[in-house]
């Protein structure tokens, strides 16, 4: 029987950073996701991964990730094979150069995130009314304004920039549903990065998928899922 609930941060309770991803490659005039590729490229040793488990300074991280991001050769290269990937159109052409600001970048990403999504956060305390016990379980940043902002709703907060772990590393999982006292498979777990929901699903999690513009969707997911496997009886709305 599921018992707790864990709930990432950007893109579940708050609007996506992605959403500001996508404005800046249309500004710039990249292809779409060509940032988003840039961004994964180097796994857990990129500087946004690094950065998110708390390794660089703000300054530091910055001018490493604006290299990363600019750097055509490796993001090129890392492009193709996601249009292979995705059976896209692998003869378009690329940027032989880009100018894009790290610092800029993340500056809007922060300001995206300002925004709750209210369907999700109320799920959060409807949950917390029938007896759930709730977590967030966020990669997310030193001193991360969202932090203070949104620990009161849950009994855990789990941070990767205090962790020094970072989804998808299973460890971190674990933290959470070891701080909630539940095993796995007694916790279903909200996410938007279809990567962080296979790592949850692989330690036994239901797993739930927050998409932009459809979180409306995925609190619809929860609610029925628990009708079922919950540990706790809903009340009939939120």
């Amino acid at each position: 029987m599921i018992k707790a609930v864990i709930f990432d941060v950007g893109g579940v309770l708050v609007q996506s950073p992605f959403i500001a991803i996508s404005a800046y490659e249309q500004e710039l005039g990249l292809p779409a996701n060509y940032i988003n590729v840039s961004l994964s490229r180097r796994g857990p040793e990129g500087a946004f991964q690094q950065y998110e488990r708390g390794e660089l300074a703000f300054t530091e991280f910055v001018d490493q990730w604006t290299n990363e991001l600019n750097d055509t050769n490796a993001n090129n290269t890392a492009f193709r094979r996601y249009l292979q990937r995705n059976e896209l159109d692998t003869r378009m052409a690329l940027p032989q150069q880009t100018r894009v600001s790290g610092a800029t970048l993340f500056a809007r990403m922060m300001a995206v995130a300002e925004t709750p999504n209210e369907c999700v956060v109320e799920l959060v305390r409807w949950l917390k009314a029938c007896g759930y016990r709730v977590a967030a379980l966020t990669n997310n940043f030193k001193d991360a304004g969202d932090s203070d902002r949104l620990k009161p709703l849950f009994d855990v907060f789990v941070e990767s920039a205090v962790e020094g772990l970072r989804k998808p590393d299973p460890r971190f999982y674990l933290k959470a549903c070891e701080r909630l006292r539940v095993g796995p498979s007694e916790a279903l777990f909200l996410d938007d990065i279809p990567v962080n929901l296979r790592a949850a699903k692989a330690l036994g999690m239901e797993a739930v998928r927050v998409e932009i513009g459809r979180e409306t969707l995925a609190v619809d997911q929860v609610k029925h899922i628990l009708r079922t496997r919950g540990a706790y009886p809903p009340p009939a709305k939120i």
